[in-house]
């Protein structure tokens, strides 16, 4: 420990995951190691390496070792738990989101595994509305947008495991059907975000791609919506890799804002992209429009 601190002084490593050992915490480990540790060191050096830089959560951990939390304090320990993990794992934006569909922020819907959702945003709403879902890990999100002349712009999302493909195609029907104005959309799009397994050489170019894990599957649920909204939509297929990645905060997780005016986005931890009309689309309309 000397060497190392010798060799990199006060460096911060937080941004890197990784925090130096506060002297408490190297004196109860010494402790552990010479066997010679009390329980309620023992539910202090727990206290301390779970919630490094907050008092409160040490104190509330150290007295669950000892079995001493009151209900009120299971209840605060588990949020302070869920916070610590959240700010470990996701960015502010996606902190945010939770807090909002916890306080059932009605501008905010998430869709949970093995359900769906839809919102629907008019050039007169007054904010912006999101839909959102989280914890993929093998499992299959699939967006559906569009957007019409008028301006109105429907969402479709659904996050099912790859085991429930009926059920996940019967979900995507409802709430196209639900949605009616989709149909006769001029825009019309969709996004597939689906496991990769692995890694296999292409033999023509020998560049190494990512494995696709179940095209049929995946060419079902294409077939699906080009059944309800037309041979016309546009199709992007999103691939990721299941191996997590400690550096990657947001993993499995698929944001799509809507603002009532202006460039719908979608989010993953790995890529984004634009979604209705476009620039280009607004360009040629105003062409079309002075043409006449």
């Amino acid at each position: 420990m000397e060497k190392f601190t010798e060799q990199f002084g006060d460096f911060d490593f937080k941004g890197f995951g990784i925090t130096q050992k506060s002297p408490r915490e190297i004196e109860l480990a010494k402790k552990v190691g010479d066997k010679t540790i009390t329980e309620e060191e023992k539910g202090e050096l727990y206290g301390i390496r779970v919630f490094p830089n907050n008092p409160r959560g040490q104190e509330l951990r150290k007295k669950e070792h000892l079995g001493l939390l009151n209900p009120e304090e299971k209840e605060e320990l588990r949020r302070l738990n869920q916070l610590e993990t959240r700010q470990k794992t996701m960015t502010p934006e996606l902190q945010r989101l939770w807090e909002r569909t916890e306080a059932n922020d009605p501008n905010v819907e998430q869709v949970s595994m093995n359900q769906g959702g839809s919102v629907e945003v008019l050039p007169d709403d007054e904010q912006e509305k999101i839909i959102w879902t989280y914890g993929l890990g093998g499992c299959f999100e699939t967006l559906v947008f569009s957007e019409d002349e008028s301006g109105r712009k429907t969402a479709v999302l659904t996050h099912f495991d790859p085991l429930s493909i009926s059920t996940n195609m019967n979900e995507l029907r409802r709430l196209i059907r639900s949605n009616p104005a989709m149909r006769e959309s001029k825009y019309k799009q969709s996004i597939l975000v689906l496991s990769a397994q692995g890694y296999e050489q292409n033999s023509e170019t020998k560049q190494w791609e990512q494995k696709i894990g179940d095209q049929q599957k995946e060419g079902m649920l294409v077939t699906a919506i080009q059944a309800e909204l037309g041979q016309d939509i546009e199709v992007k297929l999103e691939h990721y890799s299941e191996l997590q990645d400690a550096m990657t905060k947001d993993q499995g997780s698929l944001i799509v804002r809507i603002p009532p005016k202006g460039q719908a986005t979608y989010r993953t931890w790995f890529s984004q992209g634009q979604l209705g009309k476009n620039d280009e689309n607004r360009i040629s309309e105003l062409k079309d429009g002075l043409k006449k």
